[in-house]
């Protein structure tokens, strides 16, 4: 598996947040459920991918 897409995806996740929460922040004076809800979970999930390649990338430090 290449994880250095899994960071780069993370990254990219990471960019579409800032960039929703931006929009979001100037259209409307503050978020609404749906919106902290989908933030959230991109954030989650963001994390997620970041834990996961480094922990792999830990393992194959310690294999060689």
């Amino acid at each position: 598996m290449n994880f250095d897409f899994l960071e780069w995806f993370g990254n990219f996740i990471n960019f579409l947040i800032f960039a929703f929460v931006s929009i979001s922040i100037v259209n409307t004076s503050c978020f609404n459920v749906s919106q902290l809800t989908l933030t959230a979970f991109g954030l989650i999930v963001s994390i997620f991918i970041q834990i996961i390649s480094m922990i792999f990338k830990r393992i194959g430090n310690f294999s060689k």
